[in-house]
């Protein structure tokens, strides 16, 4: 048995100063951890400090070291096959915590078996979230869509089931999604668990601007042939639809939104607060509830879907209960065309028929 927690892996390349301060602020508040510090080859002065930190922890680090830059996501697939904790966290070494930051990520893995990646509350640095704070123990739990490479922790069932990320993708959202989508296909979800915020500053990016949006096109690409495109859909239920039959169907839409697509589901208010009150209204970062008002409703439906349509010209309207018809809308799908769509992404693209369940 492992005898930490976590294990919290930094792949360092250089920037001293900010290692640094995200090593103290880790080390301060994640008593129950290991640490492993992965150096890519950096200068002497970060190497001295890396050498610093692990003679300080002792047994709570290991220090992995490289002749050259291997890459971000390379240090890191190094530093998971060290990893020994039944969690392991990833982050940058930009990354600044709190203390309690951990705390919430923990609970979340012990009590929900198909949480396979979670993620905290990110704030980049210098943004006004960055110095607001939650209320004293305040925990919102949400399906994402990915985790980020700022922090994020990965359950060692997981691991043990896919190994490490992607080495040939981008090394950054594609990436991420790649190994959401394949941890989907191994029965575990992506969370966040956001209560104390953690910061984090943007990358350097290296390399030719031309090359880089080379290596994010074919990423792009790849995704879209192992997992299907991102589709994006607006759904639209009637005044007088009947709250458990609009909640069954949200069941269908959360597998779609679990697979990358991005649905807004459009709703008059009193559907609106049952779904509010029954904890349906915030099921995943890819379902957005659009309440109508109260009066000019139909006026307001044709906005909201126009400006959809303006932002993505191939989002494709639904019917909420089918034979329902939408004011200056042309082409409105069934709702069963759009189950049809989501069993077919799943039976193709995805193995795993069922999500792991709570025990």
């Amino acid at each position: 048995m492992a005898p930490f927690d976590v294990d919290i892996l930094i792949p360092v390349w250089n920037r001293p100063v900010e290692t640094r301060n995200c090593l103290v602020t880790l080390i301060d508040a994640s008593p129950s951890a290991r640490f492993i510090l992965i150096d890519s080859g950096s200068d002497r002065e970060t190497e001295r400090l890396l050498e610093e930190f692990a003679e300080i922890l002792g047994e709570r680090a290991l220090l992995l070291k490289t002749s050259a830059n291997l890459g971000f996501v390379r240090a890191v697939n190094r530093g998971l096959a060290q990893s020994e904790a039944p969690c392991v966290v990833v982050a940058r070494n930009t990354t600044m915590v709190p203390r309690g930051w951990l705390d919430p990520l923990l609970e979340l893995a012990a009590s929900r078996p198909e949480a396979g990646l979670i993620v905290p509350r990110l704030v980049r640095e210098g943004s006004p979230g960055a110095r607001r704070r939650t209320a004293d123990g305040a925990v919102t739990v949400t399906e994402v869509a990915h985790g980020s490479f700022a922090a994020l922790m990965v359950r060692r069932e997981l691991l043990a089931l896919q190994g490490g990320f992607d080495e040939e993708l981008d090394g950054g959202v594609w990436c991420l999604k790649d190994y959401s989508r394949r941890a989907l296909s191994n029965g575990f979800l992506t969370f966040a668990a956001e209560g104390a915020p953690v910061t984090y500053a943007d990358e350097v990016l290296l390399g030719s601007v031309a090359r880089r949006e080379e290596t994010v096109r074919r990423s792009a690409e790849t995704c879209a042939a192992r997992w299907g495109r991102e589709d994006a859909f607006c759904v639209c239920f009637p005044k007088d639809a009947e709250p458990g039959a609009v909640r069954e169907r949200l069941g269908t839409i959360l597998r779609g939104a679990r697979m990358g697509c991005s649905f807004t589901v459009i709703v008059h208010p009193p559907l609106h607060r049952s779904l509010t009150e029954s904890g349906h209204s915030a099921l995943h970062r890819n379902i957005a509830l659009v309440q109508l008002p109260r009066f000019f409703a139909a006026g307001e439906l044709r906005k909201i879907v126009g400006r959809l349509m303006a932002v993505r010209g191939e989002t494709v309207a639904v019917a909420g209960v089918d034979g329902l018809s939408i004011p200056g809308v042309d082409g409105v799908k069934p709702f069963g065309w759009l189950e049809d769509q989501i069993r077919q992404r799943q039976e193709t693209f995805y193995r795993q028929a069922t999500v792991r369940e709570t025990g």
